[in-house]
């Protein structure tokens, strides 16, 4: 069975969504692609195409998107129709082409192990156990208040719960001007969050026939380029089976 090399890609992408390195301050500026990613896949017409370990602009259509690990395989990908104009720097998130992950990204959580109880500070990192709503429960548990309700949803035939999360407006009083969410992994973790003020996550957390998944779309008020296709691509996805082992 094929094995992703997980921790390179994760690194990688937390460096890209954390840290955001090479975006520009002005959210009109085009990307500017790698001159080394791989050429852009031909769609097919047979089956969706998977972004696994692609890097590069992502042909309109629809794609197998693989949930987010940690030295392990899920069972499902998440299957996303994604319009014009938006890239992926290794196939495990889909970014805006033209602002990238600094003003807007759409991702495919699995295994969550630790919520973050101050996501602004320097707060205690707590398991969140292993269910919906224990999820649910422990991101809108965290201190100062600033997630929405959990309510309850169904997304794409699987029952959750819906949550939406912002940002401060300053984020100079944060721990290191970040507000993260959750980290993945406590040998070895990175995180989940923003450095961009008063930027707001929807959160659709699943039960996907036994697999907790999180949908997380990352938006940025007034700067977030395409923000309602991002919506469009979560509250649409399907979930199929995994078949690149």
């Amino acid at each position: 069975m094929t094995r992703h090399p997980a921790r390179c890609l994760l690194p990688l992408l937390a460096a890209l969504s954390l840290q955001l390195t090479g975006c520009s301050d002005d959210p009109h500026q085009d990307a500017e692609p790698s001159t080394n990613s791989p050429s852009t896949p031909e769609p097919s017409t047979s089956e969706p195409t998977s972004l696994r370990n692609f890097e590069g602009p992502i042909v309109p259509g629809s794609h197998r998107v693989p949930l987010i690990w940690w030295d392990q395989t899920y069972p499902v990908d998440a299957l996303v129709d994604v319009p014009e104009g938006f890239i992926t720097p290794g196939g495990w998130v889909v970014e805006n082409g033209r602002s990238g992950t600094k003003y807007g990204d759409l991702m495919f959580w699995g295994d969550i192990d630790r919520v973050d109880t101050n996501p602004c500070g320097k707060g205690r990192l707590v398991e969140p156990g292993p269910t919906v709503r224990d999820l649910a429960g422990a991101l809108a548990a965290q201190q100062p208040p600033s997630s929405t309700t959990p309510r309850p949803v169904t997304l794409a035939g699987h029952q959750g719960r819906y949550v939406e999360i912002k940002a401060p407006r300053d984020l100079t009083r944060c721990d290191g001007g970040d507000f993260t969410l959750w980290e993945v992994n406590p040998a070895d973790p990175f995180g989940y969050g923003a450095n961009q003020p008063g930027t707001v996550f929807h959160l659709w957390i699943l039960d996907v026939d036994g697999q907790r998944v999180v949908v997380a779309v990352k938006l940025v008020p007034g700067h977030t380029i395409n923000a309602a296709d991002f919506v469009h691509m979560a509250e649409t996805v399907e979930f199929v089976e995994n078949v690149d082992g």
